[in-house]
């Protein structure tokens, strides 16, 4: 039988032991038509793999470091200024910033405070002082302005020791002042005349620093006040107001 005529098997053909014996005598078997290696296990060549991606990573992790700590050797890296590495310069950095917030704290000519003119009685007229307030939320600073007015007062023995004031609120023109008893009790100690001239200086500072109000309607403990008596708090009081 000639060579080209030999059976050629495949994988999917293959003879039983006894007929590839007989192939075999006669000479029509062809060892290359044995069936191909199979192939490895899909977990290992997924280990493989894997393997390889982890070899590359590292070799390129370690490539990359020695050129960046080439790169500080020489100096051209950039280092922030603010890096610390241990506690301790954590605590000096801190320090420092410290030290420049209070080298840098509000000036007098800082816009975070703001000049206000308080207007305080002096006989028949009235005598003015400046004091600085942050200028913060405007219900705040017509609070401290309010305050210094009052403490003014205070050192004239024109307000009792206790006289404060509880809420404020603006609308519009109006000023709404909440005031506790001891405010009335000091004004129906001072009489007419200066009770008026306490008024007028309150409405003053507040016009003069807190455009537009011109009008403040008093309130004692949150109701609204009856007496008429040395003056009228039942009405709101303007710059030109008078007592009934």
């Amino acid at each position: 039988m000639r060579a080209s005529d030999r059976r050629k098997w495949k994988s999917n053909n293959e003879p039983s032991p006894r007929e590839k014996r007989e192939l075999i005598e006669r000479g029509e078997w062809n060892e290359e038509d044995d069936e191909s290696p199979e192939k490895a296990n899909i977990f290992f060549r997924l280990i493989a793999w894997v393997s390889l991606v982890a070899i590359f990573f590292a070799v390129g992790y370690g490539v990359t470091s020695l050129v960046f700590k080439w790169m500080d050797n020489r100096g051209e890296g950039r280092t922030p200024s603010n890096l610390v590495r241990t506690p301790e310069e954590a605590q000096d950095l801190l320090s420092q910033q410290i030290s420049v917030a209070r080298s840098e704290d509000v000036t007098p000519e800082s816009d975070s405070f703001m000049l206000v003119t308080i207007s305080i009685p002096d006989g028949s007229s009235f005598l003015t002082r400046q004091i600085r307030c942050p200028a913060g939320l405007r219900e705040d600073a017509m609070k401290l302005t309010l305050s210094a007015y009052m403490d003014a007062m205070k050192e004239s023995q024109m307000l009792g020791s206790g006289a404060q004031s509880l809420n404020i609120f603006q609308s519009g023109d109006w000023l709404y002042l909440n005031m506790n008893k001891d405010f009335l009790d000091s004004i129906k100690s001072l009489g007419s005349d200066k009770s008026r001239l306490l008024l007028t200086g309150m409405v003053k500072t507040m016009s003069d620093n807190f455009a537009p109000v011109n009008k403040i309607k008093f309130y004692i403990e949150g109701e609204e006040v009856r007496d008429k008596r040395p003056v009228d708090l039942t009405m709101p009081w303007g710059i030109s107001a008078r007592s009934r």
